[in-house]
């Protein structure tokens, strides 16, 4: 079993460079069994004014129906379910409730891409002393936190996401610094039935790592965290079910016995 559930396509992800049958097709020609499609929804979190912002997406049925043809053509060759990584969406809580409970969607990941009123992490020029951005790495973990007592995702996405991106800007951080936060952090998800994700697209960027680390995972499961899933964050074919074989490997090591697919927003716990 190898599922790959955190993946972008066109037009529903405008950051993506390919379409949804091509990202589906390059899963099963990699042998993976399972892919989720998890388009960014970022109505909750960016300023819709903003260039470099994605506008807000309500397309429900033409989402369903190009799934619903892919799902068709791949004639059963791959396990293919429908989700959606929603940006904060606890920011705008009734919107993202009614997101989170659009029947069309089996599974929801929760990422916090940028602060309140601010650019995504993405965009950001990062200071030479990481003690500058201390405090914008506090208020991440913070809004983590919140998102998790909010209930209105499944997973946690990438935590610790900002990395990646420091990485191309020769910076970073260990983030076990905010072991305290962390700690805060696991325990409301844990409280709320909510997981993480393991994001397996540093491996093949600047990062050359998992995001969060492994010593992340490991507190994690140490407090009695279960629910984890696998996910390239893939937005071309070619990085379908990267280093997915890799994460079961490092969870194995960490302790996790399963892994989680989602079906109707339920985990579905299979054996590493």
């Amino acid at each position: 079993m190898l599922a790959d559930y955190h993946t972008h396509c066109l037009p529903w992800s405008p950051d993506a460079d390919s379409s949804m049958l091509s990202m589906a097709q390059a899963a099963a020609e990699r042998g993976l069994t399972h892919m989720c499609v998890t388009n960014h929804i970022e109505n909750c979190a960016q300023e819709p004014q903003s260039s470099d912002q994605f506008p807000p997406f309500h397309d429900w049925d033409g989402l369903l129906r190009e799934f619903l043809r892919v799902k068709e053509a791949l004639g059963g060759r791959l396990d293919l379910r429908l989700g959606c990584e929603i940006g904060s969406p606890h920011y705008l809580p009734e919107e993202g409730r009614l997101i989170c409970t659009q029947p069309i969607f089996d599974f929801a990941i929760g990422s916090v891409h940028n602060l309140r009123g601010k650019r995504d992490f993405y965009y950001l020029t990062y200071p030479q002393d990481f003690d500058e951005f201390r405090p914008e790495v506090e208020e991440y973990l913070d809004e983590n936190i919140a998102m998790a007592r909010s209930g209105l995702c499944d997973v946690i996405g990438h935590l610790g996401y900002m990395r990646r991106y420091m990485a191309r800007q020769k910076k970073g951080f260990d983030m076990m610094l905010f072991e305290d936060r962390l700690r805060e952090l696991f325990r409301a998800c844990i409280e709320n039935g909510v997981g993480i994700e393991l994001n397996c697209s540093g491996l093949s960027d600047e990062l050359r790592g998992f995001i969060p680390e492994p010593q992340v995972l490991r507190l994690y499961r140490e407090l009695g965290g279960e629910i984890i899933t696998c996910g390239t964050d893939a937005h071309s074919p070619d990085k379908v079910g990267v280093g997915i074989d890799e994460s079961y490997g490092l969870l194995r090591t960490l302790g996790f016995k399963y892994v989680c697919l989602y079906k109707d927003h339920t985990p579905e716990f299979v054996r590493l």
